[in-house]
């Protein structure tokens, strides 16, 4: 028995003996117990005795519902999909006269408290999200005894179904992709695949970049939680098993929850150890490969071959799988699905830069810092001159300090905005030789610069050299006056 069925068929059993309590009648627990497998018994046994718990208190126990229930202004229509967590149904906003999606926890989890805070607390945390590739919550509450989630409801396809209809992996163009999602045939002309999917992808990754910035990490990023708007955009959905913290989310049935081909190998370790954001990072890896490769990057016949082959093997190289690829798209999946979480991307936000490049047909970060010293450096510098996101440290480093340090003026979760090392450049820059707005060290260029020669708006140093110096000896192109001073002009 699987563990979708098995959920079912528990969740099942717990209405059947609710509703029959409620009947009056006295139904025998251990027939109902008899029908599921001896290990899913104890947490079956245990939600039966927390609706006579209930019971005796005057709580209501979740009842059936379906197509046609009524609650809270909410008439449900059809059933979209479920997982090991909740039932998400197509439903109508009866004061609105709009569809909507209605997220219901199931109602063998609805029981135990635990479960209901979580579900609210995730679902709050994700309505105070605003952002327009995140799916949008309209409403959180509990109706006929069963927590619910009302959220937008975007009709179009999910990534994995347009992922289904595309042609095979080396066959693929930009004009199918662009059919299947709604997009003008002239927005995709002469461009690549992969170039396409960046585009469509890259607002993507910046809605989890927000997610993040609050503490919440989805930890289900696949492609049937990218939904497909009508105008083409994608949005990220199904924050089911978000977390602030590092629980392992499982089912009634015990089984863990989340998808295995796109789990990280810290999640496919199946211990509670804390996840954060660069597990994002390697699942929306793990999407772009399937989108350009046509096959998911690890595969298996069972839950525990598909995990093993994460923990332990080496992903095929993106071009070994489609000769088309790019070594720029290579170089953005290898960075974004490396094996320690110190190896990827540090945020959704420089994923998203990236994929940003890729769509526009330069060269990525990653594939810059892949090449050699000369070749990373130029293209750090490059970055910082754009605007882009962008943070280059070169391999040589002396004294606990990397030769060249280069950081870009936008900012970065969880970074800062100083450049330190023997030459450093950015917003703020500390190192031998310092550019930047803020600079500091032994040759500083900068509009407040500090340092033996000091060069900028408003400097100080041995030699000093711009609107306003402080030195021993210090040139004032606000005086227009030249002449050795240890006093200000």
């Amino acid at each position: 028995m699987n563990t979708e069925s098995l959920d079912d068929r528990l969740d099942a059993l717990v209405a059947q003996y609710a509703e029959r309590l409620s009947q009056g009648l006295s139904p025998d627990p251990e027939a109902l117990l008899s029908q599921v497998p001896e290990g899913a018994r104890g947490e079956l046994a245990r939600c039966l005795r927390l609706i006579e718990v209930g019971r005796g208190r005057g709580a209501l126990a979740p009842v059936p519902i379906g197509p046609g229930t009524v609650f809270d202004g909410l008439r449900l229509e059809r059933e979209l999909g479920r997982g090991g967590m909740a039932v998400v149904y197509l439903a109508t906003q009866l004061d609105l006269a709009r569809p909507v999606a209605v997220k219901v926890l199931r109602p063998g989890l609805a029981l135990d408290e635990r479960h209901v805070e979580r579900f609210r607390r995730e679902a709050l945390a994700i309505a105070r999200l605003s952002h327009p590739h995140i799916v949008q919550i309209h409403g959180v509450g509990t109706g006929l005894g069963h927590p619910y989630l009302a959220m937008e409801y975007v009709e179009g396809p999910t990534l994995a179904e347009v992922y289904a209809k595309l042609p095979p992996a080396g066959e693929r163009t930009a004009l199918d992709l662009a059919r299947l999602v709604g997009w003008p045939a002239e927005r995709v002309l002469g461009r690549s695949f992969e170039a396409a999917l960046a585009e469509l992808l890259a607002p993507a990754a910046r809605a989890l970049a927000t997610a993040h910035e609050v503490g919440l990490v989805h930890r289900d990023v696949k492609p049937s939680n990218i939904l497909i708007r009508k105008n083409g955009g994608a949005v990220v959905a199904d924050f089911g098993l978000a977390k602030g913290d590092g629980d392992l989310g499982l089912s009634l049935s015990g089984e863990p929850l989340g998808t295995p081909f796109y789990m990280s190998p810290e999640q496919a370790t199946m211990v509670e150890a804390r996840v954060d954001r660069r597990t994002d990072v390697y699942s929306f890896g793990v999407v772009l490969y399937e989108g350009i490769a046509g096959v998911r990057p690890f595969t298996g016949q069972t839950f525990v071959e598909v995990l093993d082959a994460v923990r332990h093997r080496e992903t095929e190289p993106l071009r070994a799988r489609d000769k088309r690829a790019s070594a720029n798209a290579q170089a953005l999946v290898r960075r974004a699905m490396a094996r320690e979480r110190e190896g990827r991307y540090p945020s959704a936000l420089e994923l998203a830069v990236d994929l940003g490049a890729l769509a526009e047909g330069r060269a990525t970060q990653a594939h810059a810092q892949s090449g050699t010293g000369l070749r990373r450096m130029l293209a750090g510098v490059a970055a910082v001159n754009r605007g882009d996101v962008a943070e280059y440290k070169s391999d040589l480093v002396l004294l606990g300090l990397p030769l060249l340090c280069v950081r870009s003026s936008q900012r970065v979760p969880g970074k800062g905005l100083t450049a330190r090392g023997w030459i450093a450049i950015g917003p703020r820059a500390v190192g031998g030789l310092a550019f930047g707005g803020m600079a500091a060290g032994g040759v500083a260029f900068g509009g407040l610069s500090f340092g033996l020669l000091g060069i900028g708006g408003l400097c100080a140093g041995l030699l000093a050299w711009g609107g306003i110096a402080v030195g021993e000896w210090r040139w004032a192109v606000a005086r227009r006056a030249t002449r050795p001073s240890a006093a200000l002009p």
